[in-house]
């Protein structure tokens, strides 16, 4: 029989209000300054919003910062590299920040005279207001999470999948958290926890997701 877990599967969705906060940047300098100043809110916007915006295709930049690092200011070695920063490697957003801030500061120490853009290139820092809601869908068992998962919308997946990373602290996801404590599974656990979230569109990570739940039904 399939086993039915004690505690179901609550399925969430989210969303996220986008916010101007007036403070712009017109080069690397400025740029630094206002992540230096940026709250979790700030860092947050700017790494993961990409990520919904662009479900359906693997961007080049995974990140604000970096596409415009590479795209206006032309500073194309630089933008790669912030680009590379792993967040999954990060369980908090103040330690991204800090690796951030890192990086741009040793660049900015070596080469100090990088472009100045004009005001309608400017960088505008946006922090997000994100509201999370309940799907009202709720799974026992490992068949009616993967029905349910099909047809869950990519918000859900987002919210379980990656805000959970710091939402946890542990850099864990929701999903394979319930599947090791509550169905016993601990290779399929382990098999999604080990999906790369940055590297595949966010319909093609639902779908693997999906996948590998249904060669243990």
């Amino acid at each position: 029989m399939e086993t039915r877990a004690k505690y179901p599967f609550k399925f969430y969705t989210r969303l996220t209000l986008p916010q101007l906060t007036g403070i712009y940047a017109l080069n690397l300098k400025e740029l630094l300054d206002g992540i230096k100043n940026a709250d979790d809110s700030i860092i947050y916007y700017h790494t993961h919003h990409y990520l919904i915006q662009h479900h359906y295709v693997v961007p080049d930049a995974p990140n604000d910062f970096a596409h415009w690092i590479i795209h206006t200011l032309g500073e194309k070695l630089l933008g790669e590299e912030i680009s590379s920063i792993d967040m999954f490697n990060y369980t908090s957003m103040t330690d991204y920040k800090q690796e951030l801030i890192k990086r741009l500061s040793a660049f900015i120490s070596k080469d100090s005279k990088t472009r100045k853009v004009e005001i309608n290139e400017r960088f505008n820092f946006m922090k997000a207001a994100t509201f999370v809601m309940s799907t009202g869908k709720e799974a026992y068992t490992l068949k009616e999470f993967g029905d349910i998962l099909r047809n869950i919308t990519i918000f859900s997946v987002y919210y379980h999948f990656f805000e959970s990373h710091f939402r946890l602290g542990s850099g864990l996801d929701d999903f394979s958290v319930w599947i090791r404590s509550e169905l016993k599974l601990p290779d399929l656990s382990l098999k999604i926890q080990n999906l790369d979230p940055y590297s595949v569109t966010m319909d093609r990570l639902k779908e693997q997701i999906i996948r590998y739940t249904e060669k243990y039904i």
